[in-house]
């Protein structure tokens, strides 16, 4: 998998995917995903499993991926982020583990939302499972 060059602290959207590791083990795992971001002002159902954010578009977003309990010793991975044509540079893995993503917003005028979905997988031990939360990150003019 390609890996991208924009570093982390090179960023100025972040956004973080909070997982209960406990929640994954049910029929809604997506109940226990918590997505926060730095841009609180301009976002919508921030702390939920369906963040809704505006970023200025030509802004570069990091999106990383965190257990709830600390003690948690399984793998939590980005597997995609959806995002089709609204990004100048794409989502890519930043580092080997893949919780840590990288890309640039497009510099558009159109104020298209960014196809939501960010996918992501969990291992430990014998059981593992993928969930797809409803994510948007919505490039505006100025913001």
């Amino acid at each position: 998998m390609s890996k991208s060059k924009i570093q982390p602290s090179g960023c100025t959207v972040f956004i973080q995917i909070w997982v209960d590791v406990n929640m994954l083990a049910t029929n809604n795992p997506e109940k226990g995903c918590y997505v926060i971001d730095n841009r609180n002002k301009y976002s919508e159902f921030e702390g939920s499993c369906q963040l809704q954010t505006n970023v200025i578009s030509g802004s570069k977003v990091c999106w990383s991926i965190l257990p709830v309990d600390p003690q948690y010793r399984g793998m939590l991975t980005i597997n995609s982020i959806n995002v089709e044509f609204a990004y100048n540079d794409p989502p890519l893995p930043y580092n080997d583990s893949l919780d840590i993503w990288t890309g640039v917003v497009a510099i558009s005028t159109s104020l298209y939302g960014i196809i939501k979905n960010l996918t992501f997988s969990y291992h430990n031990g014998s059981m593992s499972r993928s969930v797809t939360l409803p994510i948007a990150v919505n490039p505006v003019v100025r913001a």
